[in-house]
């Protein structure tokens, strides 16, 4: 009796110790200049909002920054299209701040490390696809 009561709670015990498989989209902000202030990820599902309007955004975040990096993941996904755009807010103020010639004065980026011309880049350049109960796995470089 005492064998099989062992073996249950081991078993148990070594159940318990196994980490779930990971899923979902895995994101890794890099480059950013300093730890202050937070990151705001917006994650974007087949296009609706991106990349203007966190509002619309299907997941978002706010991060605290450690060693000038942060990393969540979104688990839970179905399967679609998605663009990922970040904003370094270091001065928590929850917005993109800009010089007085339009330029961003704070850290961003953009899934794929896609880059516009003049302004954000389109959709189809920082989309990729994801599929459900697998893990996407994206890392970003912060731009200033």
């Amino acid at each position: 009796m005492l064998f099989i009561l062992a073996g249950i709670i081991f078993g148990m015990g070594t159940i318990a110790f196994h980490p779930a498989a990971e899923e979902g989209i895995k994101i890794s902000i890099i480059n950013l200049h300093n730890n202050k202030g937070f990151v705001l990820v917006s994650l974007f599902k087949n296009g609706e909002g991106y990349p203007n309007d966190p509002g619309k955004a299907f997941r978002k975040a706010k991060l605290a920054i450690q060693d000038k990096k942060v990393t969540i993941t979104f688990p839970d996904l179905p399967s679609a299209s998605y663009a990922i755009a970040i904003l370094h807010d270091e001065n928590d103020d929850q917005k993109m701040n800009k010089n007085f010639m339009g330029l961003p004065k704070e850290g961003y980026g953009f899934s794929n490390n896609a880059a516009g011309v003049f302004g954000p880049p389109g959709y189809n350049k920082a989309s990729f696809r994801h599929t459900a109960n697998t893990l996407t796995t994206i890392v970003i470089k912060a731009k200033y």
